[in-house]
């Protein structure tokens, strides 16, 4: 069994059209609802790899028991802390190609929700059928900035593979308790490590600098080029096969749930990032 995280999930929301009208009405008919957030999107994936995933969540109001009832449709099983304000919608419009985004930030967790939430994941760790926790994206408001350091340390007690991709503040407090994997992009790698940088060679002299926190997998994600990894002792670069691309939304989330099959498999850090790509 595969544990997923979405503290912030949403309701994803895509509006297609031909045109779009600013400052103006715009209908359309071609429209779809789905349960989002990054957690849950790896979710999404892992089923589709045949996986048996539980999402842990933090959901409210309408669009939480939608994402529910969403999740339960797709075979994955919803375990979630209610909140009292109601989960986010994240709308896209995508006009001829083009999609702008309207993400909203989302509720704001009080202390008594977060800590529901943490003796949920300490319940789910200790049936003892979990073997690999991933947990993605940012933390909602009200959230202590170390809340990701604090589950993966109830993981470690479990002997539980956590595996993290988020950025920022979240991300440089996670990595002091050694995740089993974290999946940055240069960016968030630069933010990381407090500098820039500006070629494969600088990236391969910078990832040896992430040995002294003991993460067993550092995945730099580098989009269309595939990933630079740091695994143990040794760096891998993997590229991408060439494959007629429909759309890159997601594709992150699909790499690390393809990651995460292979890690509840004990397979190869080959093996692991080949899937992942």
């Amino acid at each position: 069994m595969i544990g997923t995280i979405t503290l912030n999930p949403s309701v994803d929301i895509s509006y297609y059209l031909d045109i779009f009208f600013i400052n103006d009405v715009n209908r359309t008919s071609n429209y779809f609802k789905t349960a989002g957030g990054k957690g849950i999107n790896v979710s999404k994936v892992l089923r589709q790899l045949g996986c048996q995933v539980t999402a842990i969540c933090l959901l409210g109001g309408g669009n939480g028991r939608f994402i529910k009832e969403e999740l339960k449709s797709l075979a994955v099983t919803p375990v979630f802390t209610p909140i009292q304000e109601v989960t986010r919608n994240c709308i896209a419009i995508i006009e001829n190609g083009r999609q702008t985004e309207i993400l909203e930030t989302g509720p704001e967790i009080t202390e008594e929700e977060g800590e529901n939430f943490l003796q949920l994941f300490v319940e789910q760790l200790t049936k003892g059928d979990l073997q690999v926790v991933a947990a993605s994206g940012s933390l909602p408001r009200g959230l202590n900035p170390a809340f990701y350091r604090v589950l993966i340390d109830q993981a470690h007690q479990q002997n539980v593979k956590f595996v993290l991709d988020t950025s920022g503040t979240a991300l440089k407090e996670a990595i002091r308790s050694a995740p089993y994997l974290i999946k940055p992009n240069i960016s968030e790698l630069e933010d990381l490590l407090g500098r820039k940088i500006q070629s494969e060679q600088e990236l391969l002299d910078v990832l040896p600098n992430l040995k002294m926190y003991d993460i067993a997998m550092v995945v730099v994600s580098l989009g269309k080029e595939g990933c630079i990894a740091l695994c143990g002792d040794d760096i891998y670069k993997v590229t991408t096969p060439d494959v007629p691309v429909k759309s890159p939304i997601g594709s992150g989330d699909a790499m690390l749930a393809g990651m995460v099959k292979e890690i509840a498999r004990d397979s190869s850090y080959d093996e692991i990032l080949r899937v992942g790509v």
